[in-house]
């Protein structure tokens, strides 16, 4: 899983996503697209925007422009666009909110952090080794492997 992206800020869910899938993931917010082609460049990241014109901007960035408004479609077409093999053991791993690495923690560690019914009815917890965010597998992870079988067909890479 070399691929490294760096989304535009017109593409948050799928930076989101691609998250979820493993995939070291930024988010520019911002209107420069200078500074976004530049961090793409430095990082060696893909760049992924909804800009066609981005693309003939700065050449030695490789550069998708993403067709679909809907981020199921999203997925969908840079999975056809892109060799990408995504890794059911990478799922997960990452922080939605700031693309660091997960570390696993104790369950006695989180007392007090998550919801009580969280902590009753969960044993395993992962935090955000940069915003220290917490994460449990809840409900939401049978919602993220449906959308993802929909979208990644069973013969992909």
């Amino acid at each position: 899983m070399a691929e490294r992206f760096i989304c535009d800020r017109n593409l948050g869910k799928l930076a989101k996503w691609l998250r979820i899938m493993g995939y070291d993931t930024l988010y520019c917010r911002g209107d420069a697209d200078r500074e976004l082609l530049g961090k793409a460049e430095r990082e060696e990241r893909i760049c992924l925007t909804r800009k066609r014109d981005l693309v003939r901007r700065r050449r030695s960035v490789r550069t998708v422009v993403i067709e679909a408004d809907r981020v199921e479609m999203q997925i969908g077409e840079l999975l056809k666009v892109l060799p990408l093999a995504p890794d059911p053991a990478r799922r997960l791993t990452l922080c939605l909110r700031c693309n660091a690495p997960l570390e696993g923690i104790a369950r006695e560690a989180v007392e007090g952090l998550v919801p009580l019914h969280v902590y009753r009815n969960h044993s395993e917890f992962h935090r955000c080794s940069r915003c220290g965010r917490i994460y449990w597998p809840g409900t939401h992870r049978l919602h993220v492997e449906e959308i993802l079988r929909r979208r990644i067909p069973s013969d992909h890479p």
